[in-house]
């Protein structure tokens, strides 16, 4: 169709129309002759952009785009304009076009009329609604410029040296670019060179079908990752052969070094049937995973799993079994490893590690033991038929790749219930060391995790008497006291074997001789009983559960009492403070016992025997020297005041004051040279009145007129006026006054 008539867009568009009608072909396409069509883009941010076409096989080829715009009602148009060969001379350009209407790729091929080995000019058009938006012109030989395709298939991934290393195959010839881009769940995507993908290197690799499979190279990370690849043909110049390929599907990588996970192992003792039960408590840690990776496999761990490894009874056909995380376990007493592994596809991951130590029977279960020669013979309780055994023993203190075990099918049952394994070969229980002896059971052998605790025990191999004698046997003497001590015995070192230690001591001339027994824990002990400048020899052994043991080399010593002068002293002093004692208190004693039995005389002021009345004891009285006394004075007696202790209320009994009498026998004037007499010795011994106290006249013993008589002052003056009165005589001193 000849569009030379017509000319502008307008013209265009009609014989588009005309033309959309009776076109045919893959991608409905129609043939025209160039006409002045615009040659920049539409200037518009919104239109059509990034324009590509490229040969996809060799038949097929391809164009793409973008679009920035609305998507509703919008129409896109591929043209591509070429020079027909036979108008090279002229020059004139023929146009074909392609509608794809919302779709953003146009396929086509040869068969279409499009030139591939010739250049040939492409843009695009999109249109919406009245207005139309052009795109960029590019030029392109198709034939030469290559799409290739992403990796389709599986990508194989593995990990190594803090790399991760993905594999893939190709279909058409290798040789070509690879690029990658990777995120993470905190990081945008970051683009990554695999290099080029040659027959000569590293990235190419043949599998076992024949055919070619690249490989790229990316960092590892502890997170997990999203990885897309895209490829690129490269010609043999090194020069890109077409286009980047459309990016692979992701491929999810899970995080070098896993997080740790936080499972607590719950561990019981052993029951009586020689197991015990084990709880794992806690969750799995769960992890962060780009955006591109959530929902798809890859990232995340696929499973978490518990490895248990039984490292006792090695001799076993499998020592090790995989169970699933949260597992209840029944595990004997022997040794175990746990490992807790988070299963992903690098394989599995251990993620935590737990020991579990080997835990013996908390009851004692007899063992014999018996060697002779190079013959080494066990015997234990049977259990039931069809039961396996697996013995094990190792030397104690030492590493357990020193542990010998064997096991042990009884071929037919013991009529006395018991199970006998002997053997002759090296290694033998003779040498003199600690054994620690093991025997387990189970009725399935080859699960580790249904072996049983049956029997434990320790054993001291040769001669025990002779290598648990106790050495360095010595006597220490301090003071009056004797103690024994010795080094511990080699069997001291073996559980359970030693049961006691025995020492003798006896005096060498035969008269005593006794015996103290030591728990195995102690190596020394006090003698008592001894007796002073005696010669003893004292001896140690040590004791099993199966024979004595055999007496140390004896020790001679000499016991001698010793007192020291300080104790002397001390005792001289204690004497002495005893005797003083005794004394203070026999005398304190007997000062009680007088004071009772005899009670002491009062003094004549301390007492109120001879005290005046209160009218009395306020006059005040003269007296006058012995001449001025005109009576005659008797002779003078000593009148003694007594008052008795015990009353203290100042009254006076009948008996203290005794009845006044005045002797009227004799002349008067021998009564009054004696009151004259009475007076001077009063005066010359100091007790006139005004040496006492008023009232206190009483307080002494005083020689008074009358003889016979006791009383106080008031008594005195009465005795004085009735004489007076009685017989008259010669006027006193007072009555002269």
């Amino acid at each position: 169709m000849d569009m030379m008539g017509l000319a502008g867009t307008s013209k265009h568009i009609t014989f588009l129309l005309l033309c959309q009608l009776g076109a045919s072909g893959p991608g409905d396409g129609c043939c025209v002759e160039k006409t002045s069509f615009p040659e920049g883009a539409s200037g518009s941010p919104l239109g059509p952009r990034n324009l590509s076409c490229y040969r996809v096989s060799k038949t097929d080829y391809e164009c793409s785009w973008q679009y920035d715009g609305p998507e509703d009602n919008v129409s896109h148009v591929l043209w591509c304009c070429f020079v027909p060969p036979n108008h090279t001379h002229t020059g004139q350009e023929r146009c074909r076009y392609f509608s794809s209407g919302p779709d953003r790729t146009v396929q086509f091929w040869e068969q279409d009329g499009i030139p591939v080995l010739s250049k040939v000019n492409f843009w695009v058009e999109s249109r919406l609604g009245n207005r139309a938006m052009k795109s960029q012109k590019i030029s392109q030989y198709l034939y030469n410029w290559t799409k290739t395709t992403p990796p389709l298939g599986h990508i194989k991934v593995s990990q190594s040296h803090r790399q991760l290393r993905m594999d893939w195959n190709v279909s058409e010839e290798a040789g070509a670019e690879v690029q990658f881009r990777r995120r993470m769940p905190t990081t945008n995507w970051t683009l990554g060179d695999c290099g080029p993908q040659v027959n000569s290197g590293s990235g190419v690799l043949g599998d076992i079908r024949g055919s070619m499979s690249e490989s790229c190279l990316c960092p590892s990370e502890n997170m997990a990752q999203e990885i897309q690849i895209r490829r690129r043909r490269r010609l043999s110049s090194g020069a890109p052969g077409g286009p980047w390929s459309d990016w692979s599907m992701p491929v999810c990588v899970p995080p070098e070094v896993l997080p740790q996970a936080k499972i607590k192992f719950l561990v019981e003792p052993l029951n009586q049937g020689g197991r015990r039960r084990l709880t794992m408590q806690g969750q799995s840690p769960q992890l962060a995973v780009p955006e591109g990776c959530r929902g798809r496999p890859g990232a995340q761990v696929k499973k978490h799993l518990v490895l248990v490894r039984m490292l006792s009874c090695r001799c076993q056909a499998q020592t090790s079994k995989t169970v699933p995380l949260g597992k209840k376990l029944n595990l004997s007493g022997a040794t175990y490893d746990l490992n807790v592994l988070a299963k992903t596809r690098f394989g599995r991951s251990t993620i935590q590690k737990w020991h579990l130590p080997a835990q013996e029977l908390t009851e004692t279960r007899a063992l014999n033991v018996s060697v002779g020669g190079n013959m080494t013979s066990m015997q234990w309780a049977a259990q039931a038929p069809g039961t396996t055994y697996c013995l094990e023993w190792q030397p104690w203190f030492q590493h357990r790749n020193h542990t010998h075990c064997t096991l042990i099918v009884p071929e037919e049952e013991d009529p006395a219930k018991m199970v006998t394994h002997s053997w002759s070969s090296k290694p033998t229980l003779e040498q003199e060391e600690c054994y620690r002896i093991t025997v387990f059971a189970s009725k399935n052998p080859k699960n580790p995790m249904l072996w049983a605790t049956v029997l434990s025990s320790y054993y001291f191999g040769g001669n025990a008497s002779r290598a648990g004698t106790p050495r360095h046997v010595s006597v220490r003497k301090t003071g009056d006291s004797v103690s024994v001590e010795w080094t511990a015995s080699q069997l001291s070192t073996c559980p359970g074997v030693l049961t006691q230690y025995v020492v003798r001591c006896e005096a060498e001339d035969g008269a005593w001789e006794s015996e103290w027994l030591v728990p195995p824990t102690k190596t020394q002990v006090t003698l008592d009983g001894l007796r002073s400048r005696v010669m003893y020899k004292v001896q140690v052994r040590a004791d099993t559960a199966r024979l004595p043991g055999a007496w140390s080399h004896p020790q001679r010593f000499s016991f001698e009492v010793q007192i020291s002068r300080l104790s002397i002293i001390f005792a001289s002093l204690g004497s002495f403070a005893s005797v003083l004692l005794v004394g203070s208190l026999g005398y304190i004693g007997l000062n009680r016992a007088a004071w009772h039995l005899c009670p002491p005389l009062p003094t004549p002021c301390g007492s109120t025997a001879v005290e005046f009345p209160g009218s009395q004891g306020k006059q005040a009285w003269q007296w006058c020297n012995p001449e001025d006394f005109p009576e005659v004075l008797y002779p003078r007696d000593a009148l003694v005041v007594e008052m008795p202790g015990d009353r203290g209320d100042g009254t006076e009994s009948p008996q203290a004051a005794p009845e006044c009498a005045l002797d009227t026998r004799r002349p008067l004037e021998t009564q009054r040279q004696r009151q004259v007499q009475a007076l001077s010795e009063a005066r010359r011994l100091g007790l006139a009145r005004e040496d006492c106290p008023r009232g206190d006249l009483a307080h002494v013993t005083l020689p008074l007129l009358l003889g016979g008589v006791t009383q106080g002052a008031s008594v005195l003056d009465d005795l004085w006026r009735t004489h007076k009165t009685a017989e008259p005589g010669p006027p006193t001193l007072g009555q002269e006054a």
